[in-house]
């Protein structure tokens, strides 16, 4: 069985190697074979008709208008197209789990345009009524919360939108029963894998690229639901969940990755990941 491992041809450091090598392993150990290719050298040859077509993509980018190439060309995706794009953004993330399970209180900014940006700011001072300070803001788009803030004050929140120039973003309450802290919950075909306590004395945000720290953690089967609720709601395989602590330490789910850096999990609670995905994918495609 062939496969292909997608990865993003601009994206050049040991941490994101590290993930490429943990799946290649995993899938020689199941017998698919796992070829690397990056969204750059497929650019052209998916129109080639004497390319030999891969069995399977396991899709590790965010390239979303190739892997609805590579769809259309009828190869099945892990993850898909459709729930790809939604984890990548933070703002279709939101809308498309509201309702569904427990997230934080959120109001999404309005559409602005390059070269105009966010000329008037009376809509964050209606935003804080809502959510009340401190509150978040994120962008729509970002990786390992570089692109999350915490506003203060209403100054501080209009000084971070003049930053962001055009880009889109939402803003979401503080969670402050989560603060600094949050579980990352793997969750493979429907089911829990591993879980493990993200942890920050100095920042509200608990990434451990931000200098968050870890430690193995058990999560209660209402938690469990909740995490796989939400990837099952995005129509994902496999995914990393951020769950935060609500009132009275009821899940409330933060982010969903379609990509996740599982190396963290596999130190704190030795589980592989990988093996789970890659065994998952060769029951799927038996």
């Amino acid at each position: 069985m062939l496969g292909w491992l997608i990865v993003n041809g601009f994206l050049e450091s040991k941490k994101f190697d590290e993930i490429y090598s943990f799946l290649k392993n995993a899938s020689r150990c199941v017998g698919i074979t796992l070829e690397i290719k990056t969204n750059v050298e497929l650019m052209n040859s998916l129109d080639d008709q004497y390319m030999i077509k891969p069995d399977l993509v396991l899709f590790w980018d965010k390239d979303v208008y190739l892997a609805k190439r590579l769809e259309g060309l009828g190869i099945r995706l892990f993850n898909s197209a459709a729930s790809v794009e939604i984890c990548d953004n933070k703002i279709l993330t939101a809308l498309t789990l509201q309702g569904n399970v427990k997230t934080p209180k959120t109001v999404i900014a309005p559409k602005t345009f390059e070269g105009v940006g966010y000329t008037k700011k009376d809509f964050l001072k209606k935003a804080i009524e809502i959510l009340s300070l401190p509150v978040v803001i994120k962008e729509a788009y970002g990786s390992f919360g570089q692109q999350v803030y915490l506003a203060k004050t209403l100054s501080e929140a209009e000084a971070i939108v003049d930053k962001l120039g055009h880009k889109e973003f939402l803003l979401q309450e503080f969670v402050k029963t989560s603060e600094g802290r949050d579980v990352r919950v793997n969750v493979v075909g429907g089911k829990v894998v591993s879980s493990m306590l993200r942890y920050n004395e100095n920042d509200f945000r608990s990434n451990i690229t931000n200098g968050g720290s870890m430690k193995k953690y058990d999560i209660s089967p209402a938690w469990a639901d909740a995490a796989v609720k939400a990837c099952e709601t995005i129509g994902l395989d496999f995914a990393g969940v951020d769950v935060m602590f609500g009132e009275n330490d009821e899940p409330m789910i933060c982010e969903v990755n379609s990509n996740p850096h599982f190396k963290s999990s596999f130190e704190c609670n030795g589980v592989d990941m990988s093996m789970c995905i890659m065994s998952y994918v060769k029951e799927q495609m038996q």
